[in-house]
């Protein structure tokens, strides 16, 4: 009905007819808008309550500027009208937009409230202006206001996260009413400023108080030791009494979690087999917590181990521990893993829980099994936005760009407003298809259609688009017009583009960007490296790898993963581990004579390496997804579906020979790379070799 009701609102309708329409909370930007010149052509912008809710409309799509605009439009706005921007800009976190309000706000002679200086405040500290918060500090003394616990509360943490602890603890020491955050807060801030004697004297002050440490106390403390080095390592005296005291509180839980936030995951996974050797009881919480932490930090393998322990310990995982474990799977193609999860939450009736199908969704399309995902997604009764995002990244991934438009399009019609995220899925899509005109026009109506400003992600997506198709110097044209400095998205985009097409000059431009904002990512190192080797440019070569050198930087090996018989191999290129090698080798060597008497001629051009041509050939042989796809040859049975996932991009060569492969053998194979999936089948494959 509201959305019926704001296409048609007419100068007929009667003041309260306009306002039931305002106060519906489904509104798109388009519908707002709708309604707003109604009101302006009905005469209606007088009364002060019709902009102040066209105002939080506006906000709330993300349409700031539209907002300001309006509220300068309000002959008398009152505190009400500034509030509602203000609350909304806090929101969303737009804090240069949130203290424009407030300046715009003063200016009218109009004074902060209760709920005004909170938000002000958040925005200080988001900024890290100390400057505008002392003078907000002290217009909350003129006005009162200091003594509103909420606003007591606010200036505490706007002190903390500004660094300023000092001043922070002078108003803290005043409090009255001094919760668990407030106290948490506290300790971190000393923690994070090397205070460590201070931030342990306010710890065991804030026990000897009765209030309870919980998993924010933790995890602010562990960071801020982490941050100076004090639980840098395991036997540290620091991390030893932390770990005391954890086990004499039983607080096992929230010591795992905060070493796993704070990217200590080896030292989590020990102190959680600590835990289970001193039989110290670990519940369903604990269970979780390690397994996120594992999956969180590309341990999938300890992840599947570990829900497998789980299970055999007698705890029972649960409806956060499936969304848990499903990225594991979904990461190293775990297919049979993952249907497991997906059978253990049908039995226990829990697969319909929206966190869970979205995850689900999200697996099934990572393994390949997008008709699978789809199902899922089908089959969930509630569809949040997350669910949608995870359907069109799946379809993206497979280079179904139709199949991701009409879900866009579907979503829209469903009334679940798209977001950041589902516009990068559309716009992925559209790279994979090359629907180049397609892409750019969702790009540039991002903003008019949906109020999403472009963000990084965006940009580079727009420049792979580009670059796919050729257009490598328009890419270029559109980075150096963006507003925003460009990241190191943007221009290892451009970089990626210029080794596909084997553009030197881009290259060398793109690569001393990232050379700047990412002196210690080897990638960088090594896709110059790559450009220049494919021009033969060998005395470059020598001068990037030279530079490794001495940075103590190293190129990561490719690695390429294979499910079998619920045991997920890994195989790294050039290496010959695996158990199964000398097999491997011998299938490779056989199906290499097959592939040569059809007439294929092994792509040394992909052999980034000034070696004699035969070395070459023994080089691609050692590929890892070459490597893979023979295991799963020699391992199953024929006309099994091979499933395999590699670290890095596919090369042309393995490409080549894996659609014979493919051909010859008479099997399905995917290969999901680092940009999309490549299903082989009958010597062709799915990308049309563009990718």
């Amino acid at each position: 009905m509201a959305k019926q009701g704001l296409s048609v609102i007419g100068e007929s309708y009667s003041y309260y007819t306009v306002i039931s329409h305002l106060n519906s909370l489904t509104s798109s930007l388009s519908q707002t808008q709708q309604a707003h010149a109604h009101i302006l052509k009905t005469g209606l912008s007088n009364y002060t309550h019709f902009s102040t809710k066209l105002i939080s409309l506006y906000a709330n799509s993300l349409n700031f500027s539209e907002a300001h605009l309006l509220i300068n439009t309000i002959p008398n706005p009152d505190v009400f009208s500034f509030s509602t921007l203000i609350s909304a800009c806090s929101k969303f976190n737009h804090f240069n937009s949130l203290l424009g309000a407030l300046h715009q706000m003063l200016s009218h002679g109009l004074l902060p409230d209760s709920y005004i200086f909170p938000s002000a405040l958040k925005a200080c500290a988001g900024l890290l202006d100390v400057r505008i918060g002392r003078e907000l500090h002290g217009l909350a003394c003129v006005t009162g206001f200091a003594f509103d616990s909420f606003v007591h509360s606010s200036l505490v943490h706007m002190y903390i996260k500004c660094g300023q602890m000092i001043d922070a603890r002078k108003l803290f020491d005043r409090m009255c009413d001094r919760n668990v955050v407030t106290w948490s807060a506290m300790v971190a801030g000393y923690a994070r400023k090397g205070c460590v004697d201070k931030a342990k004297e306010l710890f065991e002050e804030m026990t000897s108080f009765g209030v309870e440490p919980n998993l924010v106390s933790w995890n602010g403390l562990i960071a801020g030791f982490n941050q100076n080095g004090y639980l840098s390592e395991s036997d540290s005296k620091m991390g030893i009494q932390i770990h005391g005291y954890v086990v004499k509180q039983g607080s096992c839980n929230a010591l795992v979690s905060g070493l796993s936030r704070n990217g200590l995951v080896d030292d989590a996974l020990h102190t959680f087999m600590q835990f289970k050797d001193q039989e110290i009881e670990l519940n369903v919480v604990s269970w979780t917590s390690i397994i996120a932490s594992c999956t969180q930090n590309g341990k999938d393998i300890e992840a599947l181990e570990l829900f497998r322990e789980m299970q055999l310990a007698g705890v029972k995982p649960n409806s956060v521990t499936i969304p848990c474990l499903l990225p594991a799977c979904s990461n190293i193609a775990a297919l049979m893993h993952g249907k497991a999860a997906h059978c253990y939450s049908l039995r226990r009736g829990f697969s319909h829980n929206v966190y869970v199908g979205s995850s689900l969704v999200d697996m099934y399309a990572k393994c390949g099994k997008i008709v699978d995902s789809r199902n899922c997604f089908d089959r969930l009764p509630t569809k949040n936005l997350v669910c949608w995002n995870a359907i069109m990244h799946g379809y993206a991934m497979h280079g179904l760009a139709r199949e991701a438009i009409d879900i866009f399009e579907l979503m829209q019609r469903s009334e679940q407003k798209p977001d950041f995220i589902s516009l990068n899925c559309v716009l992925s899509a559209c790279c994979q298809g090359g629907l180049t005109e397609k892409g750019r026009h969702y790009f540039n109506n991002m903003y008019q259609e949906h109020g999403i400003e472009a963000r990084m992600e965006h940009y580079a997506c727009m420049v792979t688009l580009l670059s796919r198709a050729g257009r490598l110097e328009e890419a270029y044209a559109m980075i150096k017009e963006m507003r925003s400095e460009p990241d190191a998205c943007v221009w290892g985009a451009l970089l990626s583009s210029c080794r596909v097409h084997g553009n030197v000059s881009l290259g060398e431009v793109a690569a001393n960007q990232l050379f700047e904002l990412e002196p210690n990512n080897a990638g960088n190192y090594v896709l110059l490296s790559n450009i220049y080797a494919e021009k033969g440019m060998w005395k470059e070569v020598n001068r990037v790898r030279g530079v490794m050198e001495n940075l103590g930087l190293r190129k990561n090996p490719g690695c390429s993963w294979i499910e079998v018989k619920n045991k997920v191999h890994t195989l790294l290129a050039g290496d010959r581990s695996h158990p199964n090698m000398a097999q491997i080798i011998e299938k490779l060597e056989r199906l290499g004579m097959e592939m040569k008497k059809s007439g294929y001629c092994p792509d040394t051009n992909f052999v980034l390496q000034d070696v004699e041509e035969q070395d070459k050939e023994n080089i691609l042989c050692g590929h890892s997804e070459k490597l893979a796809v023979c295991l799963g040859l020699l391992s199953t049975p024929p006309g099994t579906c091979l499933r395999v996932i590699k670290n890095l991009r596919i090369c042309g060569d393995c490409h080549t020979a894996i659609k014979f492969i493919a051909r010859f053998e008479g099997r399905e194979i995917y290969v999901r790379d680092t940009n999309r999936f490549h299903h082989f089948k009958d010597g062709l494959c799915s990308c049309g070799d563009y990718w």
